[in-house]
């Protein structure tokens, strides 16, 4: 990427033919969470990783690659967001850096105060929640998504001006 994004990797090809694009995103998972230990504010990175029946990879891989339609209840894939999934962990890792905005934010009926890391000038943003788990305290891998259009940015750049102090 070079610049300011010296620590960002190349963006992957998911267009054409569906076969073998799973695969080669999950090796992409694989690397960058299972064998990689990240962590964010000290706290390690953790995933939902429920397998749904008849599915070969868990929920929190999922969520890097597909998008939710609210109208129907079922995840799409959504290639913009499953191609930047090697930003994903150095994303994480390099949270601190200038270029990175992060902030809470509390949403949902519940009211769950929710950590976003945001590229903002590449339109990429992870979200990411505290959670207390049996083993202790973890950063919650919720899901990363790649801002499409300008009712994308204003939505989260009104979530930042709202942010949690």
């Amino acid at each position: 990427m070079g610049g300011d994004f010296e620590w960002l990797p190349a963006i992957v090809a998911v267009d054409g033919v569906w076969e073998g694009v799973p695969s080669r995103l999950y090796q992409i998972f694989e690397l960058d969470f299972k064998m990689t230990r990240r962590y964010f504010d000290s706290l390690p990175v953790w995933w939902d990783r429920t397998y749904l029946p008849g599915e070969c990879y868990e929920e929190g891989f999922w969520h890097l690659i597909t998008k939710n339609i609210h109208r129907t209840g079922e995840r799409l894939f959504e290639p913009r967001r499953a191609e930047r999934l090697p930003w994903c962990g150095p994303t994480v890792s390099n949270s601190h850096h200038q270029v990175v905005k992060v902030f809470d934010y509390r949403e949902g009926r519940k009211r769950r105060l929710r950590t976003y890391i945001w590229l903002e000038p590449l339109d990429y943003a992870i979200i990411l929640e505290r959670k207390q788990m049996r083993l202790g305290r973890v950063a919650f891998l919720i899901t990363a998504f790649y801002i499409d259009g300008e009712s994308g940015r204003r939505r989260l750049q009104r979530k930042f001006e709202n942010r949690d102090p």
